[in-house]
């Protein structure tokens, strides 16, 4: 059982003025560990309004909410209502044959290599029901075979939204809500991010459901807003394994074996990395005026999701926030945790450093890359490519943090401290040295 305490006043200090360095309009960050829980509020929920972040305030988390889609289909497959590792058309007979025959597991954990629909929308409205979405979108190409490689698109989870309608004989919405229900989740709704906005604007608890949402049937990539207490709630409720059994939670931290025998970092709806032989599970979200971010770490049992009502070019700040206050909340938990160690091998990190900062116009050395990204990289999607983390301003430090060796990859964290914030990256590397992976946390 968790209890109630308020976050430790000089945590609570420390996210505060980072908050305001950051001039993050308003914040909220959810709390959970084992015997404790906590909610940071900071801000307006509207800039200028004068209405206070409060525990009922709604944030849209936007692809954060992709983890919440995961949960569903592993829901059915806790239930035998589908088989994570047989063909999505075994179960969608209307997919284009150059989708066919790629694993559900895959859809969850972008390995299916189809194509982002959203690179080829452009100013267009993207439909709303699933016949015209596949007849707008089914011409596209795949970027490559399932397992051959790994690409984050959007079209993964709004497969995973027809499957779970489809199958749960609901909508989407109403599928994704009664999980909230057997968690006590009230702060929790399948909603747009303008619902959120609104919703703020009228007394606490008497928004009502998000009709337009509940009826659209391309859904499914972040459609999800929490209240602070509602973020809570869920949290505890992943880490607590009210919703998913043992089993099927280790599904979700886990990651699968591309074609090449090395590992996908990304589970079901979370990326993954191991800090000191531990998995941690992280994602972020950012669309239309708001930023979230989660950090989950299993074995500790705790976890952290921070919300702010402020996007786009904000991720970096809440990233950042969300590390704080779990590493404040439970210390360990994150990369912050790690001191500087001493380079094995300086030229190697200058060359992951030059390619993974690259300054505009400058081209990635396709010679430093593995097949994995390498094939990314010649699908040209204007919306997914390469990591690129250089922001326009050169960093003060880029140092070695953890090393971890594996039989067919080795991987390498680095910290990368600016003057406003740290952030931490996790390379991928062949043994030939050619980076597979790359994700910044």
């Amino acid at each position: 059982m968790r209890y109630s305490i308020d976050v430790p006043g000089d945590l609570a200090t420390q996210l505060r003025d980072t908050a305001a360095k950051f001039e993050v309009p308003g914040l909220a960050i959810a709390m959970a560990a084992p015997g404790r829980r906590a909610v940071f509020l900071h801000g307006e929920a509207e800039l200028g309004s004068g209405r206070l972040v409060s525990e009922d305030t709604w944030f849209s988390v936007a692809s954060l909410g992709k983890h919440v889609t995961a949960a569903a289909v592993l829901d059915l497959a806790q239930r035998g209502l589908v088989d994570l590792s047989a063909p999505i058309d075994r179960y969608l007979r209307d997919l284009p044959p150059a989708w066919a025959g790629r694993s559900v597991s895959s859809l969850l954990r972008h390995t299916s290599g189809l194509p982002e629909y959203l690179a080829y929308t452009g100013n267009e409205v993207v439909p709303e029901d699933r016949r015209t979405f596949m007849s707008t979108y089914g011409a596209m190409a795949p970027a490559f075979g399932e397992s051959q490689g790994w690409i984050y698109t959007n079209t993964n989870y709004i497969l995973s939204g027809f499957l779970i309608a489809q199958l749960s004989g609901q909508s989407y919405a109403e599928a994704v809500q009664s999980l909230f229900a057997r968690m006590d989740c009230t702060g929790a709704a399948v909603s747009s991010p303008q619902w959120a906005r609104d919703a703020n604007r009228q007394p606490p608890k008497q928004a009502t459901i998000d009709q337009a949402s509940w009826k659209r049937e391309v859904i499914g990539d972040g459609d999800v807003s929490f209240t602070p207490s509602g973020a809570l709630k869920w949290l505890e409720g992943l880490l607590d394994q009210r919703l998913l059994d043992e089993a099927h939670l280790g599904l979700m931290f886990s990651g699968s074996h591309l074609a090449t025998g090395r590992t996908s970092h990304y589970g079901c709806g979370w990326f993954l990395e191991r800090l000191q032989g531990d998995v941690i599970a992280h994602h972020a979200g950012h669309f239309d005026g708001w930023t979230a971010m989660a950090i989950i770490h299993p074995r500790k049992g705790c976890g952290v999701m921070a919300m702010c009502n402020l996007a786009p070019g904000n991720t970096r700040a809440i990233r950042y926030l969300a590390q704080l206050a779990l590493e404040g909340f439970a210390p360990g938990s994150t990369p912050l945790s790690l001191s500087a160690r001493e380079d094995d091998d300086p030229a190697l990190t200058s060359m992951i450093q030059s390619q993974l900062l690259r300054k505009p116009g400058e081209a990635l050395n396709p010679a430093c890359f593995a097949e994995e990204l390498l094939r990314v990289a010649e699908h040209g999607s204007a919306v997914r490519n390469v990591i690129n983390l250089y922001t326009g301003v050169a960093p003060l430090s880029f140092e070695l943090v953890e090393t971890q060796c594996e039989a067919a990859f080795n991987l390498r964290r680095y910290r990368i401290r600016y003057a406003e914030r740290i952030d931490h990256v996790l390379v991928g590397l062949t043994p030939d040295q050619r980076i597979y992976w790359a994700w910044v946390l």
